[in-house]
């Protein structure tokens, strides 16, 4: 996942603050773990590519459940746009019994949650 989001500093232009709470390496299956990072790649992407956002912020908390909150201080979305990357992203959630929502932030810019059950490990 840092990997991930460091790879993702070059097209940003600004590293993204990431924060992890939980057992993200021991508790998340592997199956569950490349749709993250699929999805966390995508909405880096889709930053980098649309938003001209100045800050983002990747968050992932591991709990009952897992989430991914993907936050910038962009232009957000505008209505009528491309959604197949967004589209992509909530497909994954709902295969693995989850949800996706895109949303404006109060401040500013789109946060994006991403919301899976976790399975045994």
């Amino acid at each position: 996942l840092h990997g991930l989001v460091d790879a993702a500093a070059e097209q940003l232009g600004f590293a993204p603050s990431v924060r992890l709470d939980g057992l993200l390496d021991t508790v998340v299956d592997m199956d569950t773990a490349e749709h993250l990072l699929a999805v966390v790649r995508e909405a880096l992407s889709n930053v980098a590519r649309h938003a001209q956002a100045a800050e983002t912020i990747v968050r992932v908390e591991v709990g009952d459940e897992l989430i991914l909150r993907v936050e910038d201080d962009g232009i957000g979305i505008p209505e009528g746009g491309r959604r197949s990357g967004l589209r992509n992203m909530g497909e994954r959630a709902e295969g693995l019994g989850g949800t996706c929502t895109v949303e404006p932030r109060p401040s500013g810019g789109t946060r994006l949650i991403w919301q899976v059950p976790l399975r045994e490990v």
